[in-house]
């Protein structure tokens, strides 16, 4: 169980720090056009810039269950505020 918590915490913390994934984000999501964006597109841009939410979102859909998604996201949280 500790094992897959880790694993899902570093696929998180991969999910915001990855090259591609940024390339990706930056495609999809101008930072200098955030004040222009509708509220639904606040919100998902939101999710995909925030560690904790991301890795929460991404494990709850993977595995259903709630315990090593919340754990999940709190370490990964973790993990990227130590990395920066």
């Amino acid at each position: 169980m500790i094992l897959t918590i880790v694993f899902w915490a570093c696929v998180g913390v991969l999910l915001q720090v990855a090259e591609p994934i940024l390339m990706i984000k930056r495609i999809a999501f101008k930072e200098e056009e955030y004040e222009e964006y509708g509220e639904t597109k606040r919100f998902i841009h939101r999710l995909l810039y925030c560690a904790k939410c991301l890795t929460f979102w991404f494990v709850l859909l993977c595995t259903w269950s709630i315990e090593v998604a919340v754990i999940s996201s709190i370490l990964a949280g973790l993990i990227e505020k130590w990395i920066w």
